[in-house]
C-alpha cells in the first residue's frame, strides 16, 4: 500500500502544479493591466561618441537619420495595424517602410565625408533591444517550471520501479567503495540509497534517455502515451533555450529538433511563448505525464483490488481535472488509453463516454455523430441511453428519460448542473421554460444550495472589497 500512496502523491502533486500554471496564466492574461499587456515594443540606443574622436555635427546628423526613421517607421506600423483591424487592405505598408528606409540611407550619405562612414557608424554604434511584454516573461518562467514539475513526476516514477522491484537494481556494474558501505546501518539503507543514486543519475540525462528508459524497462512506447512527440521535445528544447541561451535558437535546439532546421530556422532567432503556446504546451505535458503514470502504475501493480484502486483515481482524476476544467485535447486522449487500460466494461464504457464528450466539445457533435449513433445501449442501463442522446443532442428526448432518472435518484443534482455531459440539455431546457430534471423538493433543495453558495460568495467580495477600503 506504500507504493500505492506513493504514486498517488506523485502524481496528484503533478497534477496540482499544472492545474495552479493553467490558473496562474488565465488570471494573469484576463487580469494583468494594459501596460503589462501591451505587445513587445524596441528600444533604440544610440550611444555619444567619445568627444574628440568623431566630427560632432556629423554625429548629430547621422543620429537624427536614424531616429527619424524609426519614428516615422513606429508611426506607419501603427496605422497599418489600426487598418487591418478596421479590414481595410495595407499593402501599402511594405512601400511606405521601403521608401522610408530610402530617405534614411540618403541622409546617411549626406552626413559622410571621406574621413567618416554615417552609414558604417549607423552599424557599428546603434544598438535596437526588445522590450518583452512581462506577459511573455511569465508564460516563458511558467513554462520552465511547467517542465520543471514533470522532472519531478518521472523522477518520483523510477523510484516507484525500484521500490516495487528491486531486483532491476541488481547489476554488475554497481560498485561501491568499502568507506561507502560501512556509512550504512542495514542494507536496506544501501539499497535505497543506490536506487536513489540510480535515479539521480537518470535524470542528469534528457526526455529522450527517460522515454528509452521507459521502452527497455516496462515497454511504455513515447508514441503510445504523447499527444504529439514532436511537439512535446519541442517544449522541452525550449524550455532549454530559455534557460540556457536567453531565449534564442542554439545549434542544439536545431539539431534536436531536425524539421525545424527543414523550416530554415537560424541559430540566434527569438523564441517567444504566446499564451496560446503555454496553454498547448500544458496540454502536451498534463497528458504525457497522466498517461506516463497510469501505464507505469498499470505494468507494476497486478492485483486486481489495488488496481481497481488505481483506475478509479484515475478516472475521477480524469472527470475533475480535465473533462470539468475543460482540458478537450488532453481529455480526449487521454480517455482513449484509458479505454483499453481499464480492466472492467463499465469503465471502459465510461471512458468512451468521456471521450466523445471531449471531442464533441473540441470539435463539434458531426466529429462524433456516426461512432455515438453506432452505439448499441438497448442493453445498458437508462444512464447510458441518456448519454447517447445527449452527445447527439436530442434534448427532447433526454429531457422526459432524464426527470426519470432525476425522480429515481439515479441522477444526481451536482452531475446535472456543471457536468459537461450535460451543458446542451441545460441550455435547452432554459430555452423551453424548464426548471431541471428533477421533482419540487429537490428543485428547492438545489435552490437553496445555491442560494447558500451565492450569499457565501457575497460575503468573501464584501470582505475582500472593505479590505481594500481599508488599506
Amino acid at each position: 500500500m506504500e507504493a500505492l500512496q506513493i504514486f498517488r502523491m506523485t502524481l496528484h502533486r503533478f497534477q496540482d502544479a499544472m492545474d495552479a500554471i493553467e490558473d496562474l496564466s488565465s488570471f494573469a492574461e484576463e487580469h494583468a493591466p494594459e501596460n503589462i499587456k501591451k505587445s513587445d515594443t524596441f528600444q533604440i540606443t544610440i550611444p555619444a561618441p567619445t568627444a574628440g574622436d568623431l566630427p560632432t555635427d556629423r554625429i548629430e546628423a547621422a543620429n537624427t537619420a536614424l531616429i527619424n526613421f524609426f519614428e516615422r517607421a513606429a508611426k506607419t506600423m501603427r496605422e497599418g495595424s489600426a487598418e487591418e483591424l478596421e479590414g481595410e487592405r495595407t499593402d501599402n505598408v511594405k512601400a511606405s517602410l521601403r521608401e522610408l528606409a530610402t530617405t534614411m540611407f540618403d541622409e546617411l550619405d549626406s552626413a559622410s565625408t571621406e574621413e567618416f562612414d554615417a552609414g558604417k557608424y549607423a552599424v557599428d554604434m546603434m544598438y535596437m533591444g526588445r522590450n518583452r511584454s512581462r506577459l511573455e516573461v511569465l508564460r516563458s518562467s511558467l513554462l520552465t517550471t511547467a517542465v520543471g514539475d514533470f522532472e519531478v513526476l518521472f523522477s518520483g516514477i523510477v523510484g516507484m520501479y525500484f521500490f516495487l522491484r528491486p531486483e532491476a537494481l541488481m547489476s554488475k556494474e554497481a560498485q561501491f567503495s568499502w568507506q561507502e558501505i560501512q556509512e550504512f546501518e542495514s542494507l536496506a539503507d544501501l539499497r535505497e540509497f543506490h536506487a536513489q543514486r540510480q535515479v539521480d543519475q537518470l535524470m542528469w540525462k534528457g526526455l529522450d534517455d527517460w522515454m528509452d528508459w521507459l521502452e527497455k524497462r516496462l515497454k511504455i512506447s513515447f508514441e503510445d502515451i504523447a499527444l504529439d512527440p514532436d511537439a512535446v521535445k519541442e517544449v522541452f528544447q525550449r524550455r532549454h533555450v530559455i534557460v540556457h541561451n536567453g531565449g534564442r535558437v542554439s545549434r542544439q535546439y536545431l539539431t534536436k529538433l531536425p524539421q525545424y532546421s527543414a523550416k530554415k530556422v537560424e541559430v540566434g532567432t527569438a523564441l517567444t511563448v504566446s499564451a496560446e503556446y503555454l496553454s498547448t504546451a500544458l496540454d502536451e505535458l498534463y497528458s504525457l505525464g497522466v498517461l506516463m503514470a497510469g501505464s507505469v502504475a498499470n505494468r507494476l501493480f497486478r492485483r486486481p483490488d489495488i488496481r481497481s484502486v488505481i483506475h478509479g483515481h484515475l478516472r475521477s482524476d480524469l472527470e475533475a481535472r480535465c473533462i470539468k476544467g475543460e482540458r478537450w485535447k488532453a481529455a480526449a486522449r487521454v480517455s482513449a488509453s484509458y479505454v483499453d487500460m481499464f480492466d472492467t466494461e463499465a469503465a471502459k464504457t465510461a471512458m468512451k463516454i468521456n471521450y466523445w464528450v471531449a471531442k464533441k466539445n473540441r470539435d463539434g457533435v458531426d466529429a462524433v455523430r456516426k461512432e455515438v449513433a453506432a452505439w448499441d445501449v438497448s442493453s445498458l442501463r437508462d444512464e447510458f441511453r441518456l448519454a447517447r442522446m445527449l452527445l447527439l443532442d436530442q434534448f427532447e428526448d433526454a429531457f422526459p428519460l432524464a426527470s426519470s432518472l432525476g425522480e429515481r435518484g439515479d441522477l444526481e443534482a451536482n452531475e446535472y448542473l456543471h457536468g459537461p455531459l450535460y451543458e446542451g440539455l441545460r441550455g435547452w431546457a432554459e430555452s423551453q421554460g424548464l426548471k431541471g430534471p428533477f421533482s419540487e423538493k429537490e428543485q428547492a433543495r438545489i435552490a437553496e444550495i445555491a442560494e447558500i453558495v451565492e450569499e457565501g460568495v457575497r460575503k468573501d467580495r464584501n470582505i475582500h472589497e472593505q479590505g481594500e477600503l481599508d488599506d
